[in-house]
């Protein structure tokens, strides 16, 4: 199973990993993620991410709740939470991946 990062492009607010054989079914499987929920198909964006492949558990969207998602999207995927460093910093230092969060490195360990 391929793995895609599904956003807007436009306002690139939020994003998901989604697990699907084609660019297509990966758009389809957005919609149902909160990222997506309210787009149409044609706006979507969906761009592969082969080195989260591996990460595939038999469900359909990886999981920014799950601890061992949220580290391969952080580590593999360079996503990072929307919350203010500077205003949350106990709370990213609590994050399962804050080692490999780039956003992290550069705000709060400067």
């Amino acid at each position: 199973m391929k793995a895609w990062i599904v956003d807007d492009p436009i306002e690139a607010v939020s994003a998901a990993v989604v697990f699907a054989e084609t660019r297509g079914q990966a758009k389809v499987l957005a919609q149902s993620t909160d990222a997506c929920e309210d787009m149409d198909f044609t706006d979507i964006r969906a761009i592969r991410a082969p080195e989260l492949d591996r990460f595939y558990k038999g469900r359909p969207e990886m999981s920014w709740l799950d601890d061992d998602d949220r580290i391969a999207m952080v580590k593999y995927g360079g996503f990072y939470c929307n919350m203010e460093v500077d205003v949350y910093k106990e709370k990213c230092e609590a994050c399962p991946a804050h080692e490999w969060c780039e956003r992290y490195e550069n705000e709060v360990m400067e």
